[in-house]
């Protein structure tokens, strides 16, 4: 790739150095008619750049450091392999063999699930490594009710100019009419308040029209961390809670719009795969963020 920028006679030549360039110059002529047929692509009516999209593992991302949403989503490096969240999408995958009694062919891809790869709440233990986060989701009260929806993903508009897709983990019946919607942690709870967003996104999703005939009241929303035993964290959501909600996402979304990527070092850094990259987290993490 690097010959042909630098010298675009390169492949040409090589061709002719190996005796095929019948074959060569057949190929290109197909390749620039396929070009050339293709038709214009359509401009947006409002601009290229009217609509931003991105996903709710991402808002939680920008939330937590928006230097690492950068390097996720926008120039993106490269990420190792996480154990971490290998361990909680095994955990869902078993979550929802449980719930539907089998799992569709199509959702068998790690990125069905909100798992962020190097979430804090997924990140493993000593103790989360001798326990069964999956025996301990079974004697909770999750395992013996029947959810309403399970994997139920959603398109949500938060504004005419922003969108955010996502997965709820399951939906399950709350008192008479209501629903509690619950995202399950393979992890433990260590008050991160950037996750908050996860269920600030569903709790918008599920009462945004169409999701539902009726819109669920009450409303909970719930983590359930099955790292160290079960540690459930509720609100109980209201329209003040969802003016909220609607408010933190838009903020969100101005950040990303505005290309904002300033790094906000915290304990995530410890778990980030970008932190030698990034002064300010090498500098956060070798002071113990003190």
């Amino acid at each position: 790739m690097r010959a042909t920028i630098a010298d675009p006679a390169w492949t040409r030549t090589l061709a002719e150095s190996l005796g095929v360039t019948g074959p060569y110059d057949e190929a290109v002529d197909e390749f620039q008619t396929m070009l050339f047929s293709l038709p214009e692509p359509e401009a947006p009516a409002d601009g290229p750049d009217s609509i931003t999209r991105t996903s709710v593992t991402g808002l939680v991302t920008y939330a937590t450091c928006p230097k690492r949403f950068f390097w996720s989503e926008v120039d993106r490096l490269p990420r190792r392999p996480s154990k971490a969240a290998r361990r909680g999408t095994e955990l869902h995958r078993k979550i929802e063999i449980h719930n539907r009694g089998n799992i569709p062919l199509d959702d068998v891809d790690d990125v069905a699930y909100d798992v962020p790869a190097d979430s804090p709440e997924e990140t493993e233990t000593p103790a989360a490594r001798g326990a069964n986060s999956f025996e301990v989701f079974k004697t909770s009260r999750f395992g013996t009710i029947l959810p309403v929806h399970v994997e139920m993903p959603f398109d949500l508009r938060v504004r005419e100019d922003v969108w955010v897709r996502g997965r709820i983990d399951a939906i399950y019946p709350h008192l008479e009419d209501g629903w509690e919607v619950v995202d399950f942690k393979s992890g433990r709870n260590r008050n991160d308040s950037a996750a908050a967003v996860q269920l600030q996104a569903y709790a918008l999703a599920v009462t945004a029209p169409g999701f539902s005939s009726t819109p669920p009241d009450p409303l909970r929303v719930t983590f359930a961390y099955f790292g160290e035993g079960l540690d459930e964290v509720s609100e109980d959501v209201n329209e003040a809670w969802l003016e909220a909600a609607q408010h933190r996402l838009s903020e969100l979304f101005d950040g990303i719009r505005r290309e904002q990527w300033t790094p906000t070092p915290s304990p995530a850094c410890h778990h980030c795969d970008f932190q030698r990259f990034c002064e300010p987290g090498k500098e956060w993490v070798a002071s113990d963020g003190s």
